[in-house]
């Protein structure tokens, strides 16, 4: 059936309209969207699908001309242009303090500002004292605790394995995961700590999934950093063990 020259004319057909140049637009506008729908930040998701919709308006205007493929191409721009413009216009109302910016960069790096301030409000800002037990080993994890000034140390079947200081967080796997703490974490030093109680950031979270996704990230990055540090201190104890 392959080989019927009927079927290889309308594949040669089919294959030079698509590589044609009259159809770039087309291949910009549907690339475009694609790549919209892989950004973790809304505001860039909001600019590339904007771009994928002029150009949707030009292949179906121009090329195709498609009245009503070119009118929903339009709408399509249009709420994007909305949305982008009322995100723009939020952002540039949120202020924050010099720890709350530190705990966005962070944190929530790509998330607007004014998503990342409904975040931070969920949470509260306290003074712990040191010798105050943030998470017990084998108990359930029952608060997340970003360090925004101080030391915790972190201890696993009585072992001190890894100290947290500044930009670390505290809990984040057993809330993410719904398990048990792998560790007994004491702060070491008063802290500054930016807290959320389990319940009302899984809530939040459920109903801002993108929120999710830039967390998760600023998770990740922050645990590479914390299993460094544990390595450098294995390192460090088997080079004093050697001498």
């Amino acid at each position: 059936m392959i080989n019927n020259p009927q079927w290889g004319f309308v594949l040669h057909s089919l294959l030079e309209t698509a590589l044609a140049p009259s159809s770039i637009a087309g291949h910009l506008s549907y690339g475009l969207l694609v790549l919209s729908m892989l950004m973790n930040s809304i505001v860039w998701l909001r600019i590339i699908a904007l771009i994928s919709g002029v150009a949707g308006v030009v292949y179906s205007g121009t090329i195709l001309r498609d009245p009503i493929g070119t009118g929903w191409e339009a709408l399509f721009v249009l709420a994007n242009f909305t949305q982008l413009s009322i995100l723009m216009w939020q952002s540039r109302r949120v202020r924050f303090s010099d720890e709350e910016f530190l705990f966005c960069q962070n944190a929530l790096v790509l998330v607007p500002p004014n998503l990342s301030r409904q975040f931070i409000n969920i949470g509260s800002w306290q003074d712990i004292p040191a010798g105050s037990q943030l998470t017990q080993q084998d108990q359930s994890v029952e608060q997340l605790t970003y360090i925004a000034e101080g030391s915790v140390d972190v201890v696993v079947n009585g072992h001190l394995v890894a100290n947290c200081t500044t930009g670390d967080f505290i809990g984040e796997l057993g809330i993410i995961s719904g398990r048990p703490a792998t560790a007994t974490t004491t702060a070491t030093s008063d802290l500054r700590a930016l807290v959320f109680n389990r319940d009302d950031l899984l809530r939040h979270l459920r109903r801002k999934p993108d929120l999710t996704i830039a967390l998760q990230a600023g998770f990740k990055n922050n645990l590479r950093q914390k299993l460094a540090m544990a390595n450098e201190r294995t390192l460090a104890g088997a080079g004093r063990q050697a001498q």
